[in-house]
């Protein structure tokens, strides 16, 4: 066994699960962002809103510099996804991850 497989089938307890609940012919996209001002919460929406995306963000810089910045923008984030059926889940107290309402995250 490689160390990619120990990896792969190494402690799951801190994995969050990801079903899809509707199948479309399209792929999703996977984008990384980096989230350092309260203003990115609108590149990281706008890149959201095709609706074909998960996005993952690295929001430990915002947190670093500014928790109630932080804060709004997880808030603006939420009330996006409470509109549109998408959903969105704290992986660590460094990343988030954005689903499209095509993916349920079992929390």
């Amino acid at each position: 066994m490689g160390i990619i497989d120990e990896l792969i089938k190494g402690d799951d307890a801190h994995v969050v699960q990801a079903k899809v609940i509707h199948t479309q012919n399209a792929k999703l996209k996977l984008d990384l962002m980096v989230m350092e001002r309260y203003n990115d919460v609108e590149k990281v929406l706008n890149k959201f809103r095709s609706g074909d995306r998960i996005i993952i963000v690295k929001v430990s810089p915002l947190r670093d510099k500014d928790m109630t910045e932080l804060k709004k923008a997880i808030n603006r984030m939420k009330t996006h996804c409470n509109v549109t059926g998408a959903d969105l889940a704290a992986l660590d107290d460094s990343w988030i991850i954005l689903v499209p309402p095509i993916v349920q995250i079992e929390k």
